[in-house]
């Protein structure tokens, strides 16, 4: 199966007269199927598209691309396919689908009641971040999805919509997950999205890392109760009864949240970490690796 991706403003930009160059949208749509599409949203660099794949697209095979463009079909290709969110990055090969990329903002989970837009090629409508959950009726995520509260209840967005902030960051991307709440959706958070683009621009690839601690799981508190010989937290200088603060940008509170910060580092980047050692805080850096089968976190 070879989908194609069709720009949203491509007629409009086949009518400009020659003299008129129109500036590239951060909007095409794949389509996967006669009866299939989802939106794609310019990331990091002109050519690099982000979806999310309908649940009714079946992933095997998933190689190659061919890109409709108003001068005809252009070759693409996947980059990468993150099977368990459906997630894909997609390179113009030759360069001829334009795209003018969406910041990515800062890598800070949004809160609660922070305003957002859904686009889509023919508008967009108003959404409010109500939460991030790791579980919804029994089904258990990998990794939480924002779940949020769209204007459009009558018309939900599709799977691959970008949600933007007011100041016109990239802040996730939609799900193909069906809520039983009218007017509800969940997104992908745009950390996922920096770490697929950090790792596959910097590595050709993209997966979990490994640092090298063991925590209490039990505890709702990230403590760290071994330091594998050898791994990044050695090498950083993380201590056994160590609490982690922070990572990155992001505030550590929980278990969850750690579990959530580690899977979001970029391979190979080396970030800022806060530990709680005794009475004080102490600040680290910590280089985390691509994770092999048999390491842990």
């Amino acid at each position: 199966m070879r989908p194609v991706i069709v720009p949203l403003l491509a007629l409009a930009a086949a009518s400009l007269p020659p003299a008129v160059t129109a500036e590239p949208t951060p909007m095409v749509t794949v389509i996967w199927s006669a009866d299939t599409v989802s939106p794609a949203v310019c990331v990091e660099k002109d050519g690099w598209f982000v979806s999310v794949i309908p649940a009714n697209i079946p992933l095997e095979g998933l190689v190659a691309t061919r890109l409709l463009t108003s001068d005809g079909e252009q070759p693409g290709r996947l980059l990468h396919l993150d099977a368990n969110d459906r997630l894909c990055l997609i390179e113009s090969e030759e360069g001829h689908v334009k795209g003018r990329p969406v910041p990515l903002g800062e890598s800070i989970t949004p809160k609660p009641g922070e305003k957002a837009e859904c686009l889509s090629g023919s508008g967009a409508c108003r959404s409010t971040v109500a939460g991030k959950d790791w579980s919804y009726r029994g089904e258990q995520f990998r990794l939480p999805l924002l779940r949020l509260r769209v204007s459009e209840a009558s018309s939900p967005c599709q799977a691959g919509t970008p949600l933007v902030s007011a100041e016109g960051h990239l802040i996730g991307i939609l799900t193909d997950h069906s809520l039983d709440s009218s007017g509800e959706v969940y997104a992908i958070p745009a950390n996922r999205i920096r770490k697929l683009v950090e790792d596959v621009k910097r590595h050709n690839r993209s997966g979990p890392v490994w640092i090298g601690l063991l925590l209490h799981k039990e505890s709702s508190t990230p403590e760290v109760v071994e330091v594998k010989p050898g791994s990044p937290a050695a090498e950083a200088g993380v201590k056994e009864g160590d609490v982690i603060l922070t990572i990155g940008k992001g505030a550590i509170g929980s278990y969850d949240d750690l579990v959530e910060a580690i899977f979001n580092l970029p391979a190979g980047q080396t970030v800022e970490m806060k530990v709680l050692r005794g009475l004080d805080e102490h600040p680290l850096t910590i280089t985390p690796r691509f994770a092999e089968v048999a390491e842990v976190r």
